[in-house]
């Protein structure tokens, strides 16, 4: 599924909304998914983890390293 952790596997979960007037409605409790690249194995992947995973430091954030600017004399 897409809406699937990769690492703890959490996934939505369905219930009721109850209103005052206790009325029932149907209702989704979506996982707090962030796509995050990291390197496992030498190989960079992106992957789909919740944030208490990624809190946890069960994924550790690949790095991005900003390009150096060469800086050009024009005058």
């Amino acid at each position: 599924m897409s809406r699937t952790c990769d690492i703890c596997g959490k996934s939505p979960m369905y219930g009721n909304k109850v209103s005052k007037s206790f009325n029932h409605t149907k209702r989704t409790w979506r996982p707090n998914l962030h796509k995050v690249k990291s390197e496992i194995d030498g190989t960079t992947r992106s992957y789909k983890i919740c944030t208490s995973c990624l809190r946890s430091g069960f994924l550790v954030k690949k790095v991005r390293v900003p390009k150096e600017v060469v800086e050009t004399d024009k005058q």
